[in-house]
C-alpha cells in the first residue's frame, strides 16, 4: 500500500496481484480522507465524521498534525499551531517536543496521533485487498528534515506498518507521470509545481532513457532525475482558509455586534465551524465569482449568512499570491535552467485550482507550458504505490524506472582535531552536498590514536532553514574500541611506517535518513620481517583489508533502480590539502600484514528527539487498548444491527398471507408482542447495552420465529417435494421396464434380475412412503410441524437417483467396452464357454469407465 499523507487530506493506494493499481476507498466510498482524528470516550473517529464533531468537541479533535511532526515546541510552526487550534499543547520536558494533554490522565504525542490515522489508512487497504496489508511507501515533502522523516517512520511503526521507503511527493508524481510515457536518450525537463494545503514545492525533473550494463549485455531504462527543488514551507491552501475564516468572523461581528454578548473568537466551537465553512467557500470560489457563506446557529444560536466574492478573497490573500512564483524561480535558478529549457509545468495539489494561482504561474512560464495532464489529487499516491511494487519481491514489473532523487540541505561532519593547541577549533567537512543524490554511502578516513566523536549537522544554519529552531542538528557519533585495539598492537604500530587507518561509513538512505552503520581500523603488522606465504600473496594482489570492498568502490543500482554511490572522504587533523592526500607506502623488503578490526559505533540523535523506547511502548499499549475497545464496539454494533434488522424483517414476515395459514392467532400475537417489546427496549434502556445482551435477545426471538418460518417454508415447498418424489419413482420404474424389454432381445443382458428387482423394490418403497406421509400431513393440517419435510424428501430422492445412476453407469461402461474391442472368433468361443469370466471383465471395464468419463456421467445425471 501507499499513503500520500498531506496536511489536510490523505489518500491510500493499493497494488496487489490480480488487482490493478488504484486508490482504496474509505468507509464513505470516498477516494480521499480528511487527515483529522477525534478522540472521545476512548473512541477514535476519523475523516468527515471527525470534522463534523470538531464544532462540538474542538479540544478533542486534532487537525494538521503533519505541520508539527518532528518540530520542537518553540518552533514557529508549533507556535502558529497553538494560535490556530484550541488543543491543549504542552512541552515534553524529556524531548523538548509538543505533547497534547488530552485529558487529566492521557498525554498524546504527535507521532501517536498520526499513527491512529495510519491505522485508518491500513484498514482502508485491508477492506479493499480482502487481507491485511503491512508493507507501505509514504510520501513526505522534499524539505522534510531528518527529524520530520523519523517522526513519520515512528508513527508508521506504532501503526504496525513496515515502511519500504519514504518518497518525495513530487518524485512520486513524476514516477506516475513516467509510467505511461516513452522517452528518448535526450533529456526532457519538466517542472512539477505542487501547492497543497500546507506548503508549495517546485521540482525540476529530467526524464530520459539511460543505458545500464547488466552482465555482458546493455539495456536501456527510463530514468527520473530530480535536478533541483524550490519550496515555500507555509504557502498552502490552509493559509487561504485562515484568511477567509478571519474575514467571515469580522463579518459576523459587524452584522451581529449588538446581538451577541461575547466575541465569536472566544468560542472555539464557532471558530472551528467557521474554518470548515471557509474551506468550502474557497473551493466554490475557484469555479464561481461569488458565493454565500452560511452557518446555522453559529454563535449564541444566531444564524450567519454572508456573501463573499472571488475578488475579495484575492485581495485579502494578495501577499500569499505574491509568493506563488518564488518556488519555481528558485528551482530553475538552482538547476541553472531557463524557462525555455522546460517542456512543461505540471500542476499538482488541490490549491493549484485557485484561479489567481494559475494566473501567477502563467506570468512566469506562459500559458502554453502549463500542463494539467496528471490527476492533481491522486498522482502522488499512485506513484508511491508503483514505487512500493518495485521494492517488493511479490511483483515483477514490465517497466523498470530508475530514480535519482536529491536531498535539499547539505550535510556536514564536524569534529575536533585530536592534537590541537586551540580548543573548540572544529573541522567541518561537507559530506552530502546541496541537491546531492540520495541513496548513497560514503566512507570517511580518520587518523586517530584513540576513541573519538564527531557530529553530523545540516550545513545550513537554523536561520537559513527558515529559522527552524534546532533543526540544524542531526546526530552525535561515538566511535569506541579504537584505543583498546591500538594498545594491543602498539609495538607493531611503532615499528610500522604507516599509521593506523580508521574508516567510518556514513549512509544516506533512499528515505533521506542519515545513519552510521559501521567503522573499522586497519593496522599494519610487520611480523619482524617474517612474511608468510599468505602475506606475500596478499601483498602481491593488494590487501583486502586496506581497501574498500568492491561494493564500496563501484557505483551500482539497487533493485529499485536508485543510484548508489560510495566515496572515500579523508578526514585530517587540519584543512591543508597536503595532509588530505593519501600516503604512499614506500617499498621495503618487508611485506607487512594488514589487520582490520571492527569498531563500535553509537549514534545519538540530536536536535528534536525521536520517540524513546519507553514512549513507544506506552503508545503501543494505549493503541492496543483502543484497538480492543474498537473491536468490542464493532461487535456491539454488529449485534445491535443484527437484532434491529431481525425485528424489522420478522415484522414484515408476519404480514405474509401464508403465515396466517401455517400459524395460529396465538402464536402470531405472541411473537408480535416480543418483537414490539424488543423494539422499545432497543431505543430505551437497550441503547447502551453490551453485545451479549443483544445476542441473547436475538436468540430468544429466533427460537420463536424459527418454527413459524419452517412451516412457512415447508408449506411453499410441499407441492414441489411431492412432484420430485413422483418423478424419481417414475424414472426408476420406466428404466426397469425398458431394460427388461431390451434385454429380452439381447443374448448378453447388461443387468441381472436381482439388480433390476432391487431398484424396482426401492422405488415402490419410496412411493409408499410418499403416500403415507401425504396422508399424515393432510390429517395434521398446516398449523403444526410438518411430517413431509424437504430434508426427508431430499434423502428419499437421493436413494432412488443413486441406485438408478449406478445401473446407467454400468450400461455406459459395457457399451464403451464393446466399441473399443473387436474380439476374434476364438475369443467369442471363450466367452460362450465361460460366462463368469465375462462378468468379471465387465466389472473391470465398469470401474475403468467410471474413472475416465466422470463428466459424461454428470451429464447423464443432469439429463435424468
Amino acid at each position: 500500500m501507499s499513503i500520500d499523507y498531506g496536511t489536510e487530506w490523505f489518500k491510500v493506494g493499493l497494488i496487489k496481484p490480480g488487482i490493478p493499481l488504484d486508490v482504496a476507498l474509505n468507509k464513505d466510498s470516498k477516494r480521499k480522507t480528511q487527515a483529522v482524528v477525534t478522540l472521545r470516550d476512548n473512541e477514535r473517529i476519523y475523516g468527515s465524521d471527525a470534522v463534523s464533531l470538531a464544532g462540538r468537541f474542538p479540544q478533542f479533535t486534532y487537525f494538521n498534525l503533519k505541520s508539527i511532526a518532528g518540530k520542537p515546541y518553540n518552533d514557529k510552526h508549533s507556535v502558529e499551531y497553538r494560535h490556530r487550534f484550541v488543543n491543549t499543547m504542552d512541552i515534553d520536558p524529556e524531548r523538548n517536543m509538543p505533547i497534547f494533554r488530552h485529558n487529566g490522565t492521557t498525554e498524546l504525542t504527535v507521532e501517536e496521533l498520526i499513527a491512529y490515522q495510519f491505522q485508518n489508512a491500513r484498514e482502508q487497504a485491508r477492506q479493499t485487498a480482502g487481507e491485511d496489508v503491512r508493507d507501505v511507501v509514504i510520501t513526505v515533502t522534499p524539505f522534510a528534515t531528518q527529524h520530520e522523516r523519523q517522526a513519520i517512520l515512528d508513527a508508521a511503526e506504532l501503526a504496525g506498518l513496515k515502511v519500504l521507503s519514504l518518497i518525495h511527493d513530487e518524485t512520486a508524481v513524476a514516477l506516475n507521470y513516467a509510467v505511461s510515457r516513452q522517452f528518448t536518450t535526450t533529456p526532457e525537463n519538466h517542472v512539477f509545481y505542487d501547492m497543497g494545503a500546507g506548503s508549495t514545492v517546485a521540482s525540476v525533473v529530467s526524464f530520459s532513457n539511460v543505458e545500464v550494463k547488466e552482465g555482458k549485455k546493455k539495456r536501456q531504462y527510463p530514468q527520473i532525475e530530480v535536478k533541483a527543488i524550490g519550496f515555500d514551507r507555509t504557502l498552502g491552501g490552509h493559509e487561504f482558509d485562515v484568511r477567509l475564516m478571519d474575514h467571515l468572523a469580522n463579518g459576523f461581528m459587524k452584522l451581529h455586534k449588538d446581538k451577541v454578548k461575547t466575541d465569536i473568537r472566544t468560542s472555539d466551537g464557532a471558530m472551528a465551524r467557521l474554518l470548515k465553512e471557509a474551506n468550502r467557500v474557497k473551493q466554490i470560489l475557484s469555479a464561481n465569482t461569488e458565493m454565500s457563506a452560511s452557518v446555522e446557529g453559529l454563535h449564541e444560536d444566531i444564524d450567519f449568512k454572508m456573501k463573499v466574492t472571488r475578488a475579495e478573497l484575492e485581495s485579502m490573500c494578495s501577499d500569499l499570491l505574491g509568493r506563488v512564483q518564488n518556488p519555481i524561480q528558485q528551482a530553475l535558478a538552482a538547476a541553472k535552467l531557463q524557462v525555455d529549457d522546460v517542456k512543461s509545468v505540471v500542476l499538482v495539489g488541490g490549491s493549484v485550482r485557485i484561479p489567481a494561482v494559475q494566473r501567477k504561474l502563467n506570468d512566469v512560464v506562459g500559458y502554453q507550458r502549463i500542463a494539467k495532464n496528471v490527476n492533481a489529487d491522486e498522482a502522488a499516491v499512485l506513484g508511491a504505490a508503483f514505487r512500493g511494487a518495485s521494492l517488493s519481491n511479490q511483483f515483477r514489473l514490465t517497466k523498470q524506472i530508475k530514480i535519482k532523487d536529491v536531498t535539499i540541505f547539505p550535510i556536514e561532519v564536524t569534529y575536533e582535531p585530536e592534537q590541537s593547541s586551540e580548543e573548540g577549533h572544529a573541522i567541518r567537512t561537507t559530506l552530502f552536498h546541496e541537491f546531492g543524490t540520495m541513496g548513497v554511502r560514503k566512507i570517511m578516513s580518520f587518523k586517530r590514536q584513540s576513541d573519538f566523536t564527531f557530529d553530523i549537522n545540516y550545513a545550513k544554519t537554523a536561520e537559513e532553514q527558515d529559522k527552524d529552531v534546532g533543526l540544524d542538528k542531526i546526530g552525535h557519533v561515538k566511535v569506541t574500541g579504537l584505543t583498546a585495539a591500538l594498545e594491543k598492537h602498539q609495538d607493531d604500530i611503532k615499528s610500522s611506517e604507516n599509521p593506523p587507518k580508521v574508516r567510518v561509513t556514513i549512509e544516506m538512505s533512499d528515505s533521506g535518513i542519515v545513519s552510521v552503520p559501521e567503522a573499522s581500523v586497519t593496522i599494519e603488522v610487520n611480523d619482524n620481517g617474517k612474511a608468510t606465504f599468505k602475506d606475500k600473496v596478499k601483498s602481491f594482489f593488494g590487501s583486502k583489508e586496506d581497501k574498500p570492498t568492491a561494493s564500496e568502490q563501484q557505483e551500482g543500482a539497487s533493485e529499485t533502480s536508485q543510484a548508489t554511490q560510495n566515496e572515500t572522504v579523508p578526514a585530517s587533523e587540519n584543512n591543508t590539502a597536503a595532509e588530505n592526500e593519501t600516503t604512499v607506502q614506500a617499498k621495503t623488503t618487508k611485506e607487512p600484514t594488514l589487520l582490520k578490526f571492527p569498531l563500535e559505533v553509537e549514534y545519538i540523535p540530536t536536535g528534536p528527539a525521536p520517540l524513546s523506547k519507553k514512549a513507544k511502548d506506552a503508545a503501543r499499549q494505549r493503541i492496543k487498548e483502543l484497538d480492543y475497545l474498537d473491536q468490542q464496539r464493532r461487535y456491539r454494533e454488529e449485534a445491535r444491527n443484527s437484532l434491529e434488522s431481525f425485528v424489522y424483517r420478522t415484522q414484515d414476515f408476519l404480514e405474509d398471507d401464508v403465515v396466517a395459514k401455517v400459524t395460529s392467532e396465538k402464536e402470531q400475537e405472541h411473537l408480535r408482542e416480543k418483537l414490539s417489546e424488543t423494539s422499545d427496549w432497543l431505543y430505551d434502556e437497550g441503547e447502551d447495552a453490551e453485545a451479549g445482551a443483544y445476542s441473547e435477545r436475538l436468540r430468544g426471538l429466533q427460537s420463536l420465529e424459527r418454527r413459524i418460518r419452517t412451516r412457512h417454508f415447508e408449506y411453499l415447498k410441499r407441492e414441489e417435494n411431492v412432484s420430485r418424489l413422483t418423478t424419481s419413482v417414475q424414472l426408476a420404474q420406466t428404466f426397469v421396464e425398458q431394460s427388461r424389454q431390451t434385454e429380452a432381445k439381447d443374448q448378453e443382458p447388461v443387468y441381472t434380475d436381482e439388480e433390476l428387482d432391487n431398484l424396482l423394490k426401492l422405488a415402490e418403497t419410496v412411493e409408499q412412503w410418499k403416500i403415507t406421509k401425504v396422508a399424515e400431513q393432510e390429517k395434521l393440517g398446516d398449523q403444526v410441524d410438518p411430517v413431509l419435510t424437504t430434508a426427508a424428501t431430499d434423502e428419499k430422492c437421493k436413494q432412488v437417483d443413486e441406485a438408478l445412476m449406478k445401473l446407467i453407469r454400468k450400461k455406459k461402461a459395457s457399451s464403451s467396452s464393446k466399441k473399443s474391442e473387436k474380439p476374434t472368433a476364438d475369443e467369442n468361443a471363450g466367452k460362450n464357454e465361460s460366462k463368469s469370466d465375462q462378468n468379471d471383465q465387465d466389472t473391470t471395464e465398469e470401474v475403468k469407465e467410471e474413472e475416465n468419463t466422470e463428466h459424461e456421467e454428470q451429464h447423464e445425471h443432469d439429463e435424468l
